[in-house]
């Protein structure tokens, strides 16, 4: 009771104040793997939560885990992936963080893997935009995780920004727009990033 009482002495006496947070950068990363889910998660996860969440599971996790963990992220946190992917994501979270680690691929034999855009794919940039689940935090005129298109290309406006933005969308980054980090897509060639960035600054 003397406790509740000295917090309301201190309330009156103070008033409320506002606590402004800011958070550091982030800079956790899934762990590189030739694995096809790799890419996948790396697109599709750290838009809403950072790296360390599959890192600080169970690491004697089972399969029927993160099984239930990916699709718990799509239904119903609304998570924006196809149903299609989700083997593949499950396969390199239960062989990288799971109980079958040791049938992962090290990360030094990295390779390209069959989930991203083939460089110079020749592809429209819907296709790239559906391909590589853009739409999932961005729309065309208001911010959703990340900013609209349009608020992108008045930054921008008078600068020869394709170049930069290009750069962004392969490198991605945090702190440009607000806390929540976008993911790299490195898996995109230089001209289908140019292309997004055109199509972008364009809006």
């Amino acid at each position: 009771m003397k406790i509740l009482f000295a917090a309301l002495a201190l309330s009156a006496a103070g008033g409320a104040c506002a606590l402004e947070i800011h958070l550091p950068p982030e800079t956790a990363t899934y762990k590189a793997s030739e694995l096809p889910g790799y890419q996948l998660v790396q697109r599709n996860c750290m838009t809403c939560h950072a790296a360390q969440y599959a890192s600080s599971q169970p690491p004697a996790s089972p399969r029927a885990y993160w099984e239930a963990t990916v699709k718990k992220m799509k239904k119903p946190f609304g998570a924006q992936f196809d149903d299609a992917d989700v083997p593949a994501m499950v396969d390199y979270l239960v062989k990288t963080y799971g109980v079958e680690r040791g049938a992962a691929v090290p990360a030094a034999a990295a390779k390209p893997v069959a989930a991203a855009v083939p460089a110079a794919s020749g592809k429209d940039v819907k296709t790239l935009l559906a391909a590589n689940g853009c739409m999932a935090c961005h729309a065309l005129d208001q911010k959703v995780v990340g900013p609209g298109f349009a608020e992108v290309a008045a930054r921008y406006k008078g600068k020869d920004g394709v170049a930069a933005v290009a750069a962004n969308i392969r490198s991605g980054g945090t702190g440009k727009w607000g806390p929540v980090p976008m993911p790299p897509f490195s898996q995109l060639s230089a001209a289908d990033a140019a292309a997004l960035a055109k199509y972008v600054l364009n809006r």
